[in-house]
């Protein structure tokens, strides 16, 4: 899958979606802005699609493009019907009706009855930290925790929240990226990266926190922290990297040709919120969690694929 251009308008974004149906080249719209880039998915034809694109942007309104519409959706609704008649389309659509995001689910649950309280009795929120959180710096108190009878501690501040947007915003993206790479990669895998990634960020933002640079740069707090942001950033760069390099390892949600892609909207987003969080304007943010969770995220996506979750 490749992208080869973008059309400002979202009416002109599905004309041409269309029109290149009719011909027999699929693409892929994916909002960014106001408008729409435009991917095709079929890599052979990417040349193929860039000169139509360029032809339909110097003259949209040309009457081939307006008649493609109701072409394109005859040919959609013929193939519709042709598809369930098959055998395969049964099998697959009575996977995807089983098809239950478990894990990703579970974690949203867990986070909700961690975090609710906390945000509505401060006297929860103290119960809470003592029993979820980790805080201090250094090898001592890991050594500590690590044969004691308490090694939850190394999992659990993922499931603490401090704030509402914070709990809002972890849980939106939790859904975005969990169940994707859930449904392809399976509950037993996506549980092992999620153990991964909540265990590395939250050891480094242990030996790390409370450093800072001259430059401004503060790596968070080394009292008490929480939060999945480190794993949601590790999620982040776990399917960019395997959409990008392994793309038949990640096939879309219901439509298996398509290929799960990360918008550059939501990585240039959540980039730019990474570093903004370490010039500390936004307060203390356990800023190693999320550096921490998408280099884990970025290395997992890289390995190859004789020894990939």
């Amino acid at each position: 899958m490749r992208q080869i251009g973008f059309i400002p308008d979202p009416v002109d974004a599905r004309k041409f979606e269309d029109y290149l149906y009719t011909q027999g080249t699929m693409v892929r719209m994916d909002r960014h802005n106001a408008g729409y880039n435009v991917w095709v998915l079929d890599e052979d034809k990417q040349i193929l699609g860039k000169q139509e694109l360029l032809k339909y942007l110097e003259n949209p309104q040309n009457g081939i493009y307006g008649d493609a519409v109701l072409i394109a959706k005859n040919q959609r609704i013929k193939q519709e019907k042709e598809d369930r008649a098959t055998p395969e389309y049964k099998v697959e659509f009575s996977d995807q009706v089983v098809q239950f995001p478990r894990i990703t689910f579970l974690l949203a649950i867990c986070i909700l009855a961690v975090s609710v309280p906390m945000l509505l009795d401060d006297e929860k929120k103290v119960q809470m930290v003592r029993v979820f959180g980790l805080a201090g710096q250094g090898m001592g108190l890991f050594s500590n925790l690590a044969f004691s009878t308490e090694p939850w501690r190394l999992i659990t501040p993922v499931f603490l929240h401090f704030g509402p947007l914070h709990l809002l915003f972890n849980i939106m993206l939790l859904f975005e990226f969990g169940r994707l790479i859930e449904f392809q990669r399976g509950a037993i895998k996506f549980f092992f990266l999620f153990f991964a990634m909540a265990l590395f960020s939250n050891l480094a933002q242990l030996f790390l926190g409370g450093i800072s640079f001259n430059q401004g740069l503060h790596l968070g707090p080394a009292s008490t922290f929480g939060g999945m942001s480190g794993v949601i950033y590790g999620l982040l760069g776990y399917a960019w990297m395997k959409a990008e390099f392994q793309p038949e390892l990640m096939k879309a949600e219901f439509q298996p040709e398509l290929g799960i892609s990360v918008p550059s909207s939501t990585v240039k987003f959540l980039l730019f919120w990474l570093v903004l969080c370490m010039t500390g304007i936004l307060g203390p943010v356990a800023n190693v969690c999320h550096v921490s969770g998408l280099l884990a995220g970025l290395i997992l996506g890289l390995c190859p694929r004789k020894f990939t979750l």
